[in-house]
């Protein structure tokens, strides 16, 4: 592999390891704004179930809680497919910057413009793969807390709530998972912004490697153009 070869080989990895995160980073935004909904709509369960204590129309706010809960398990799972598609992402930018690591470890640093690239890059690109590496348990917990969230709302079945205090209890719990959930959600938007700017300034860099590599193959090209142009020595003349 020519040393053009392997700064724009190692320039597409960084490119993909840069859109990978970018897409982590928006699905992170959305767990987040999901989250946010869980719990408004675990507070309008908890506010019905106060209420079902206090009124004497018991029944019908009992019910309104169970209804509540049921939506409180559908934004359980939209989390769920939030996070399998974040650690997706993840997994892809972990990989792409494995891949740049790799193409960098055997580049040719004999041209100096070259190597003040790479020297520059690899830095960043580990600051990359060190959040990456961080973000990957935070989702997975994250994860956890969201199912655990779920498992309590399921308990809300209709003849529990005709026992209040299973109703409330498994409000509590749901609150209580949700909770650390959005904790973790928000230490996660920090990791993966910081990785997102990470990638930002590694593909600055990569697109200076790809334009000084296309330079350089433009240079060879004019070089290459008079030579074959010119006639062999010894040529008989006309």
């Amino acid at each position: 592999m020519t040393t053009t070869d392997t700064a724009l080989h190692a320039a597409d990895a960084v490119f993909m390891a840069e859109q990978a995160v970018g897409r982590a980073r928006h699905v992170v935004e959305e767990l987040h704004t999901t989250i946010n909904s869980a719990l408004g709509v675990l507070d309008d369960a908890e506010l019905d179930s106060a209420k079902a204590r206090l009124s004497d129309r018991g029944d019908y706010y009992l019910e309104a809680a169970g209804e509540h809960l049921s939506r409180l398990q559908r934004r359980c799972s939209d989390n769920a497919e939030l996070t399998d598609e974040l650690t997706g992402h993840l997994e892809r930018a972990s990989q792409a910057v494995a891949d740049a690591h790799d193409v960098l470890r055997d580049a040719d640093t004999t041209d100096p413009v070259l190597a003040r690239d790479v020297a520059q890059l690899k830095p960043r690109l580990a600051v990359v793969g060190e959040m990456i590496d961080l973000a990957k348990p935070m989702a997975r917990l994250a994860a956890q807390h969201v199912e655990s969230a779920h498992l309590a709302a399921q308990q809300a079945t209709p003849p529990s709530l005709l026992e209040p205090v299973t109703l409330e209890r498994s409000i509590a719990t749901a609150g209580k998972e949700l909770g650390r959930a959005d904790e973790d959600v928000r230490l996660l938007e920090n990791v993966v912004d910081h990785a997102a700017a990470s990638a930002r300034q590694s593909a600055g860099i990569a697109t200076e490697i790809t334009d000084n590599a296309r330079r350089r193959m433009a240079e060879q090209g004019r070089v290459q153009i008079p030579r074959q142009a010119a006639p062999s020595v010894g040529s008989p003349a006309r």
